[in-house]
């Protein structure tokens, strides 16, 4: 069985690789595995750009009542939101008032019946055309997410 610190190191690495080829400003990754203290409403794992803020130590929100949230829980498939702003569903402000955020890709990590978490992929300098490449740059984070949660 791979540790709680190895986990979240392999996590890290599929952030940084997503945040690579997706030229993002931060990619995060928030998961409810509690036995192995995950939380969605903290950040389980992020890769950040040069200069970008962390929300790791933002867990006041409570993530899964957002309405992004929601929209993963409901449809179960990847959400594109090239402008925020004007976005349905509306992201939190807070994500895009404190933290910069002007797009963003998220996707949903499914378990069985069970939504336990995602992985986001945040764009701060504009409102940005995510490209099918970022969206396979997703898929293939996602299924790498995926991999090392069967081996916990």
């Amino acid at each position: 069985m791979i540790s709680t610190e190895e986990l979240v190191g392999k996590f890290k690495g599929i952030l940084e690789e997503l945040l690579a080829r997706t030229k993002a400003s931060r990619t995060t990754l928030r998961l409810d595995v509690p036995e192995r203290g995950f939380h969605v409403n903290g950040v389980v794992a992020e890769a950040l750009g040069s200069g970008v803020k962390s929300i790791a130590t933002e867990t006041s929100l409570q993530q899964r009542k957002s309405q992004t949230a929601s929209y993963l829980e409901q449809h179960r498939k990847i959400l594109v939101q090239n402008d925020c702003a004007n976005a349905i569903p509306s992201p939190p402000k807070e994500l895009m008032q404190i933290y910069g955020t002007k797009a963003q890709m998220l996707v949903p990590v499914v378990r069985g019946a069970d939504m336990v978490g995602w992985l986001s992929v945040h764009y701060n300098p504009s409102t940005r055309e995510w490209s099918r490449e970022d969206v396979v740059a997703l898929e293939t984070a996602l299924a790498a997410t995926h991999k090392q949660l069967d081996k916990m």
